[in-house]
């Protein structure tokens, strides 16, 4: 298999993503391999929500005592737990103590049992963390990902809908209704039910596809909410004709500037864009 312009052998919907927003910061990040990426409170918040969650799919328990030590040494390394810190970044970032972000993680923890229950009557974890290594057709390259969770639900015929969903912390409110429309975030979740259908020759019409949000700030017993995807063959072909643009574009070598993706772009009004 040929090797692609970034040196690896695969694509993730990350790196699609990337370029869908804008090719040149995929040139700089993914073949340039210039990282200017800082640490992110939202991102290590991030990262021990998913590892309880997952935790809780395979043994019905969550280390929270450990998980929520981890938040708080990153806090103590980045110092994310400092005003200060918070003045230097850009406005989107608002401070919150520690023990806020902790309350919040303990909140998302406590409600998701109850949720998935009460959405998914009887549910069984499939798996979590699901790796996906997946030709991409006629591309000569792999698609790349993890899926958070894979559930079953029994139906009344004997047989099981499939839920394959991406955890996803967000706003106290959720998520607003451009978000929610949003094709380059919808489009994650439709490739994974595609590659994953394919990988287990699970007919479409018995997977549904979504994103459970976990509300930072929200009120407990209502910390969860489902947002479910369309995803049928339409939207399937469509999302599977943006990554075969993307990597058609990016052996092609073009890497046009899109001005209007420039505001929280890491490189915008640096050396490497201007």
């Amino acid at each position: 298999m040929v090797d692609f312009p970034t040196g690896k052998k695969h694509v993730s919907y990350s790196e699609v993503k990337c370029w869908k927003e804008c090719p040149y910061r995929h040139k700089l990040k993914h073949i340039d391999k210039i990282d200017l990426s800082k640490p992110s409170p939202y991102l290590d918040f991030g990262i021990n929500v998913h590892e309880g969650c997952e935790n809780y799919l395979l043994s019905k328990s969550i280390p929270k005592e450990r998980l929520l030590e981890n938040i708080r040494s990153a806090w103590k390394e980045h110092g994310f737990d400092d005003p200060d810190w918070v003045k230097v970044q850009p406005g989107w970032y608002k401070y919150h103590s520690v023990d806020e972000w902790c309350n919040w993680a303990d909140n998302m923890w406590s409600d998701v049992p109850g949720f998935l229950d009460e959405t998914f009557q009887d549910w069984e974890t499939v798996s979590a963390e699901e790796q996906l290594y997946e030709d991409v057709d006629g591309k000569n390259i792999f698609f790349k990902g993890f899926i958070d969770a894979i559930i079953k639900v029994p139906q009344k015929n004997g047989k099981y809908k499939y839920w394959i969903l991406d955890w996803k912390t967000a706003k106290r409110y959720g998520w607003d209704s451009r978000k929610k429309r949003d094709k380059t975030i919808q489009y994650q979740i439709v490739l994974y039910k595609h590659f994953w259908a394919e990988k287990n020759n699970i007919p479409l019409k018995d997977i549904n596809c979504g994103f459970i949000l976990l509300k930072r700030g929200g009120k407990p017993g209502n910390m969860c909410e489902l947002y479910q995807v369309s995803s049928g063959e339409k939207t399937i072909e469509r999302a599977k004709k943006m990554v075969s643009n993307m990597v058609t574009s990016v052996r092609r070598g073009l890497s046009l500037k899109n001005r209007d993706s420039c505001m929280f772009c890491e490189y915008y009004k640096t050396e490497h864009c201007v």
